[in-house]
């Protein structure tokens, strides 16, 4: 009987072995050919430190294709992100994978290692995500500044995810502010951010060298100190060519803070949310890439013969994976069952024979599918052992299937999440807009189902009232989805119960900030416009400030406002108040519209939008947005989009 056993173990062991092998396994001879192969096809790339490496070790390859499917989500994230210049996972163990591919600059340099660098250290020091000081970028030449989050496991530094972000659109967008003169100042006190200084500028003290907490202007450092606190306010300064009144509001994701020349309160606060915003998502995307990669390095440990980037885990093959295992585990329990049993020879026949059977039970209902069966048996040291042994087996082999059916689950929840996203972006924009009496409404938007992250809304309300709303949620994908189309709920809901667009909004605050997590922000302009009287109250929460063409080609802004939603539980928002006149033409859009780049990275701009509004306000709201849409592709000149426009246009007829 041991015999024909022996003979069942050497054919089990040869038939998994063999399933292993086409399951991805990696044999020495093919080591080279398949890191070659995960370097294409993950299409980034890649240094092994110090000095770049002509050979790769057994090690690093191995590394390479655990890496292989974190790499590609690196590249989805950095081609995501308008603003990352470089994506890069570096290791413990020296491997290092970057998007896009600079390892021709890092050759210029070598040795590189990337572990000696200041934001590895800083992030694995901190044991959280890390913001640098800003810097020259290499790249760019521009102004920089890198996230970086650890990849621990166990609490072991196993490696660090970082992203490389130009600050040159902030730059930008801050020297287009005419209200004032802005500047941002970093959590020492320093200006890390300020425009070209205009002629005439009168402040200069503000951009003295050094730090501000060390300025010999007591109310200068005194404001300094205020703002690397994180708080947010207007102060009075004394300073030697005037005085001023500074506006300043804090970006609690980096422990930087903007200020103004300017009593503009509310601009200052929704500058420093947009700004907050886009660096809470980057911190978010690195967070979340840093935690796949560590779950995948874990993996690594628990299944050698099965690595995640192999066809089984990505594809989520669960059905020819899990008999495999199977019969591989089944082996190994043979053979180890087996030797217990022929070593327990010495002890007598009679033991043998009952070690024999009981492994044989419980052989037979483990082949049968029965992952809970036990060995039974007597108290013997001997049988303990084997019991201990297969307990042990059976709980590994457990947690494997598990780990293949949630491949398999991730697999068809990457294809249901397309399928739900499309359907969340139909409810969001609709195809048809509802039309208000005397009045006409058009709305334009390019985002897709998996792009979505931004809805408008035109509806009914009590006492012949109109309402338009217009909100965006950073982030991007179905997470961003699904947060707005709760925004658009709560918000119609809080705007039919109170008929106050304010204390809507602030309703709407209150449920999101219970709700939203890893730094998820929404913006949203609301206007509940009285039909008869043709007077409109609106509430602004962070939303770019809407404009308003009239009839003989005035233009102006809708200014007012607070921060956005779900940053904080309580909003400062109060409703303001505006009389719509026959002709006139309000304008309510979001930043990507005028971030629209042409194959020169010129934007479309405000004034661009506004001009086009201005010649084309006599015709219909449609009219309108028409030639919009004809400008905004004529500006694209056939280049494909890095942003999500959107905007809504309403007309008084008469």
């Amino acid at each position: 009987m041991v015999l024909i056993l022996l003979a069942t173990v050497v054919l089990l062991c040869e038939v998994g072995a063999a399933s292993i092998s086409g399951m991805g396994g990696v044999t020495g001879g093919e080591r080279m050919t398949t890191a070659e192969g995960v370097t294409e096809a993950i299409e980034a790339g890649v240094w092994i430190a110090p000095d770049g490496g002509d050979e790769i070790s057994i090690d690093a390859e191995e590394t390479l294709l655990y890496l292989s499917g974190p790499s590609r989500i690196l590249k989805i994230m950095v081609q995501g992100e308008e603003t990352a210049e470089i994506g890069y996972i570096g290791t413990s163990d020296g491997v290092l994978v970057l998007w896009p591919d600079v390892t021709e600059t890092l050759h210029l340099i070598a040795p590189f290692d990337h572990r000696e660098r200041p934001w590895y250290l800083e992030a694995g020091r901190a044991k959280d995500t890390i913001w640098t000081k800003p810097y020259l970028s290499q790249s760019s030449g521009g102004l920089a500044i890198t996230c970086a989050t650890p990849i621990s496991i166990n609490s072991t530094l196993m490696g660090v995810v970082g992203m490389d972000v130009s600050l040159a659109k902030i730059d930008q967008d801050l020297g287009n502010i005419s209200a004032g003169y802005p500047f941002l100042l970093d959590g020492q006190g320093v200006v890390v951010i300020r425009p070209p200084v205009p002629e005439g500028f009168l402040w200069e003290e503000i951009l003295a060298p050094g730090s501000l907490l060390d300025s010999k202007n007591t109310e200068l450092a005194d404001l300094a100190e205020a703002m690397v606190r994180g708080e947010w306010g207007t102060s009075v300064v004394r300073l030697e060519r005037g005085n001023t009144r500074i506006s300043y509001a804090p970006l609690p994701s980096v422990g930087w803070s903007l200020a103004l020349t300017s009593i503009d309160i509310d601009l200052v606060a929704a500058k420093a949310s947009q700004y907050d915003q886009l660096f809470r998502r980057i911190s978010g995307q690195t967070e979340v890439l840093a935690l796949e990669t560590g779950m995948v390095l874990e993996g690594r440990g628990r299944w050698m013969m099965m690595p995640p980037s192999s066809p089984l885990a990505i594809e989520g093959e669960a059905d020819e994976a899990t008999p495999l295992i199977f019969l591989y585990v089944l082996a190994v329990a043979i053979s180890s069952a087996l030797l217990a049993g022929v070593i327990g020879l010495w002890r007598g026949r009679k033991v043998v024979a009952s070690m024999v059977d009981a492994v044989t039970r419980a052989l037979e209902g483990l082949g049968g599918g029965n992952l809970n069966v036990k060995i039974e048996g007597d108290g013997s040291k001997g049988m303990r052992d084997i019991r201990e042994a297969f307990d042990k087996m059976t709980n590994d082999l457990k947690d494997q299937i598990s780990l293949v059916e949630k491949g398999s689950f991730e697999a068809g929840w990457s294809e249901k999440e397309e399928e739900v996203s499309e359907e969340v972006a139909r409810f969001l924009q609709p195809e048809r807009i509802p039309q208000i009496e005397g009045y006409q409404a058009a709305a334009l938007t390019f985002a897709d189902g998996q792009r979505c992250c931004h809805f408008y809304d035109v509806f009914e309300a009590e006492g012949s009232k109109a309402v338009v709303v217009i909100s965006e949620v950073s982030g991007k994908g179905l997470s961003a989805a699904m947060v707005a189309a709760l925004t658009r709920s709560l918000t119609r809901a809080g705007v039919r119960r109170s008929g106050d667009p304010a204390k809507a909004l602030r309703e709407t605050n209150l449920h999101l900030s219970d709700n939203l997590r890893n730094g998820i922000m929404v913006s949203c302009f609301c206007g509940i416009l009285d039909i008869s009287s043709h007077s409109m109250n609106y509430a602004n929460a962070g939303h770019i400030p809407p404009f308003i063409v009239s009839s003989d080609g005035f233009v102006d802004t809708l200014v007012g406002g607070g921060i956005s939603m779900g940053a904080l539980d309580h909003i400062d928002l109060e409703a303001e108040g505006w009389m719509i006149d026959p002709g006139d033409v309000l304008v309510i859009y979001n930043d990507d519209l005028v971030e629209v780049e042409d194959e020169k990275r010129e934007r479309f701009g405000t004034e661009r939008l506004i001009s086009l509004v201005k010649n084309n306000r006599e015709r219909s709201a449609q009219d309108i947005m028409k030639e919009l849409e004809t400008a905004i592709a004529e500006h694209l000149g056939g280049r494909s989009r890095g942003s999500d426009p959107a905007v809504l246009i309403v007309k008084r007829s008469v």
